[in-house]
């Protein structure tokens, strides 16, 4: 518990270090989500085995922990910001185009892990405005990492900036971060060593911190991916949909976001997602 406590002020020390007028105008809302996530993650973590998952229209699982996050979270943050929009997985689903300020929240991104004991998964808070993410807030509270990010300031992995690979060289010894559907869709012809954690968001963060060179995520949807992106670009890297088009920001519409997936690609920098590319071909069959 006390190692959720004492992030909040190490985000602050790291990011203060000449970004100070971008971290002043949003370190309120950094030291909301740290905090709030950080609690989410400790409800989660006391809710370890005691709830079967169960299936979604969608396919996908929810457990009960689930729910209850996404609850206390949307609760927290209309009382603290009354007029602001919350965007999440088991509640609200559709954006309103007409709010300045929308909340993205996966209360539990990993819920097969969560459900099954293993422990990479994640509380995911994320704040837009006018659809582009300016605070992402991560938590993995069992293997004791918390991502954070805002825009135009930096990241950072447990209050220790982060940055992506910043070479141009791909070889067996590094890691591409991919999901389990990955392969129905793509044949991938790379020297990478493949990674699959159960979490499209602790992939994307892998890729962040430069654990990882490369990703690839085929069923992400916006709360999965909202708060990890603005990691990811804070960081170095880069990150499009399967047609090369950027994520954000959110087209000026109200519309739904919980039926479809947004398939993504997710690099290092620019030279590794070239050749990334370039290892990739679609499946026809």
């Amino acid at each position: 518990m006390r190692r959720h406590e004492q992030h909040t002020p190490q985000v602050a020390v790291c990011a203060a270090d000449g970004h100070n007028a971008l971290m002043s105008s949003w370190m309120p809302y950094l030291e909301f989500a740290v905090a709030l996530a950080a609690e989410c993650s400790r409800y989660a973590v006391s809710q370890l085995r005691c709830h079967p998952a169960e299936r979604k229209d969608d396919g996908t699982l929810v457990t009960a922990t689930d729910r209850a996050i996404d609850r206390l979270i949307s609760e927290r943050i209309h009382h603290a910001y009354p007029g602001h929009a919350v965007l999440s997985e088991e509640q609200t689903t559709s954006y309103d185009a007409g709010a300045e300020f929308t909340w993205v929240i996966d209360p539990i991104d990993g819920t097969t892990n969560f459900a099954r004991g293993l422990p990479v998964w994640g509380v995911s808070i994320a704040l837009l405005q006018h659809g582009q993410p300016v605070v992402g807030v991560v938590d993995f509270p069992l293997v004791q990492e918390q991502f954070a990010a805002v825009a135009g300031a930096g990241a950072w992995r447990s209050g220790a900036a982060i940055h992506t690979y910043t070479g141009d060289t791909i070889g067996d010894e590094q890691l591409l971060m991919k999901c389990t559907r990955t392969d129905r869709f793509l044949q991938i012809n790379t020297k990478l060593k493949v990674r699959i954690c159960g979490s499209a968001a602790y992939h994307l963060c892998k890729v962040a911190d430069g654990t990882a060179l490369a990703g690839i995520e085929a069923t992400p949807k916006l709360w999965d991916f909202a708060a990890a992106w603005l990691i990811m670009i804070e960081a170095g890297g880069v990150m499009t949909d399967w047609q090369q088009r950027p994520l954000f920001p959110l087209p000026a519409i109200s519309q739904e976001y919980g039926a479809a997936p947004t398939p993504v690609f997710v690099a290092a920098n620019p030279a590794i997602m070239q050749q990334l590319l370039d290892s990739v071909t679609v499946r026809t069959s």
